[in-house]
């Protein structure tokens, strides 16, 4: 809505969207494997649930959202720019209400794009949309300059650090592709991940929570696993490989409630005929991925939540099943894949390593 263009998500295809996401894409998969990443995780979860279990006790029923935005905002925002909030921190919630805002009027916003006839009627909405992504894309930039003037060369200890790396590099070997790392196209491309990556993650562990309490023996089979693999210890990125059931409850979630329905809206940049349709330059495209998670030709019955489905006949986890698409395909396959499945696990599994003597059950009634 206010990049311009000048993001990785919405900018044009060409040489500037290529040096941006090449370099970014290489950012975020160092950060999905790295331990730095899974003791974060550990620290803020358990944190997270220390609160959460001191505000509301055991056995009575309660709309986890707050703690589940209090602990992927830090893990996001740790990852992005090195910041980490108390629960009562003002931003904290600065954030929880923005993300809340932008998921709650998505429909209506949708709508104004593509029936312009509807814009006066939601008007306060668009306004709104608009004057809270401004404030998130200034307090973005301000962490990204902020952290510019102190920047060690050679030191990277999260995403903002990686990409003024990135560009200083660049500068210095005189590359072409110095020109696109401008410090409004990376502070831009900060906010990428971070929007997507809070939105994304927290939306999917809502749904990871609700359908462990719906389904307990499926929940007391990944805390077997987690305890036969992992242990007292820190989960890592080879318990990662090694956990297939977790794995695969995860990768279900993300099939049977995607995050994205429709993906990133993409556009045509010629004329183009496809089958019987005539698809004009400048038109905008959208790919139905529910339509593709939920495609009965490719998953044998669709509408049920089945992890076993990500299983081979040994139990092991099978991650590249034709029609697993919740995070787009192509050149604009989502940016932030590697990080929000490692996070996704990684907070899966601290969650129940931390709630060692209780289930989480949904209210009988």
């Amino acid at each position: 809505m206010l990049q311009n263009g000048k993001d990785v998500v919405f900018s044009d295809h060409g040489p500037v969207w290529a040096s941006l996401r090449r370099v970014a894409h290489s950012a975020v998969r160092k950060l999905a494997v790295s331990e730095k990443l899974s003791d974060l995780v550990d620290d803020v979860v358990n944190e997270t649930v220390e609160t959460m279990i001191k505000n509301e006790g055991i056995g009575k029923p309660f709309n986890p959202k707050t703690y589940i935005y209090m602990s992927v905002i830090n893990i996001i925002a740790s990852s992005a720019f090195g910041k980490r909030y108390s629960f009562e921190d003002k931003e904290l919630k600065f954030y929880e209400e923005s993300f809340e805002y932008f998921r709650a009027n998505s429909n209506k916003l949708a709508l104004t794009d593509r029936v312009l006839i509807l814009k006066p009627l939601y008007a306060n909405v668009v306004n709104k949309t608009i004057q809270t992504m401004k404030g998130l894309s200034m307090n973005v930039k301000n962490k990204y300059l902020d952290r510019l003037k102190v920047h060690s060369k050679g030191e990277i200890h999260d995403f903002c650090d990686a990409l003024i790396e990135a560009k200083e590099e660049a500068i210095a070997d005189e590359k072409e592709s110095a020109s696109a790392f401008t410090d409004v196209n990376l502070s831009l491309v900060i906010m990428d991940l971070f929007l997507a990556g809070v939105d994304t993650t927290q939306y999917t562990m809502r749904w990871i929570i609700l359908l462990m309490a719906n389904n307990i023996e499926m929940q007391l089979r990944m805390r077997h696993e987690i305890n036969d693999i992992i242990g007292d210890r820190v989960a890592d990125n080879h318990h990662k490989n090694n956990c297939h059931y977790v794995n695969a409850f995860i990768a279900e979630t993300l099939r049977y409630k995607g995050v994205a329905p429709l993906g990133v809206p993409h556009v045509a940049l010629s004329d183009y005929q496809l089958d019987n349709y005539h698809i004009k330059e400048d038109t905008f495209v959208f790919g139905n991925l529910l339509a593709i998670t939920r495609d009965p030709n490719l998953w044998s019955k669709p509408d049920v939540f089945s992890p076993n489905r990500f299983l081979d006949k040994d139990n092991k986890y099978m991650s590249a099943l034709p029609g697993f698409t919740p995070f787009g395909i192509g050149r604009r396959i989502c940016l932030g894949e590697k990080l929000a499945l490692a996070d996704l696990f990684y907070i899966t599994v601290r969650l129940l390593k931390s709630t060692p003597d209780y289930v989480f059950a949904l209210p009988s009634g």
